[in-house]
């Protein structure tokens, strides 16, 4: 079936969410929590189908539970067509099934427990990388990270036992892996790294890394291929030169107002991070101008971005004071 929502009736449904709690909001509605595709509110993530399913209900008076209409991208486009920001597809990427490989294969393909510090620290890691789908507390957990292993030990060429449903991708890592180990630990290495530097411009980790891992284990070859979010370094230069003009030549946090040149002399004066607004990875490719960024020091760019959701400039500014 189809169903009948407006915007206002989303609304409502996330309010009765946000009154119930998450649990008892879905037990009462009869419906499951999502997996792949949340609504995120406010900083909040919901189960799409289930407010789709609720906001139905206060528009048309009829109650539907989760079997009486299929969700995920369906669900989801309508959910975007009314102005929500939907997470989408929660597929495991190839730079997260490389990381996840380089786990089992270094355990040397047996199972790794799904409380131990390296299941954890890469559920971390992995949640950190998307902040918004990371919203949810069933992302990359600790259980869905020791799931994916799983199917990746038991795609192992040599494995004899019952293979779960892992997927194409999943078993083309794992037969990568199987066929180059150190390659294929070094480039997960790389990936590692590449999600933890930063430029000296606005790159801070999680905002920029590599996107994308492409391997091919046939004839032990293997191929690299990261994307990054292109930045205008234009756009930063100007709104440095704006912010000089607007302040008899000084450059300064907008935040905390400390001034790199009082600190460093001439080795710091007129240097500053600049900040979006706005993440990238939140609006993708966007035309921004000078509104749109802030000048910040290092301390205060990377206090806004140390955990999801990112804190507005505002709101640490409203911390520090």
């Amino acid at each position: 079936m189809k169903l009948e929502f407006t915007r206002d009736a989303v609304l409502s449904a996330i309010a009765e969410c946000d009154d119930l709690g998450r649990k008892q909001f879905l037990a009462d509605n009869g419906f499951e929590a999502a997996r792949e595709y949340f609504l995120i509110h406010h900083g909040q993530a919901y189960d799409s189908k289930a407010v789709a399913g609720v906001a139905h209900r206060l528009v048309t008076g009829q109650r539907v539970r989760s079997a009486d209409f299929q969700g995920g991208a369906a669900v989801a486009d309508e959910l975007r067509a009314l102005g929500f920001t939907i997470t989408g597809d929660a597929d495991w990427t190839w730079d997260e099934l490389l990381l996840a490989c380089d786990v089992i294969a270094t355990n040397e393909w047996r199972t790794v427990r799904e409380d131990s510090d390296e299941v954890r620290n890469l559920s971390a890691y992995l949640r950190e990388e998307q902040p918004l789908p990371a919203h949810s507390p069933e992302f990359r957990s600790p259980s869905s990270v020791h799931r994916k292993l799983e199917d990746l030990r038991s795609a192992h060429p040599d494995y004899t036992g019952a293979t779960t449903r892992g997927g194409r991708a999943t078993k083309a890592m794992a037969a990568a892996f199987a066929a180059d180990y150190e390659t294929m630990h070094r480039l997960a290495s790389e990936v590692l790294k590449l999600g933890t530097e930063s430029d000296e411009d606005t790159s801070v980790p999680g905002e920029a890394s590599a996107a994308e891992i492409v391997t091919a284990a046939e004839g032990r070859v293997v191929r690299r291929l990261t994307t990054m979010r292109e930045r205008d370094r234009g756009l930063r230069d100007a709104k440095l030169a704006q912010f000089r003009a607007a302040h008899q030549g000084r450059v300064f946090c907008e935040v905390c107002s400390f001034d790199f040149g009082k600190a460093y002399g001439a080795h710091g004066k007129g240097y500053a991070e600049v900040h979006h607004r706005v993440p990238l990875h939140v609006t993708d490719e966007v035309v921004n101008d000078l509104h749109d960024l802030i000048v910040l020091c290092a301390n205060c760019h990377r206090m806004i971005h140390r955990r999801t959701p990112w804190l507005t400039p505002e709101e640490l500014a409203a911390l520090l004071h």
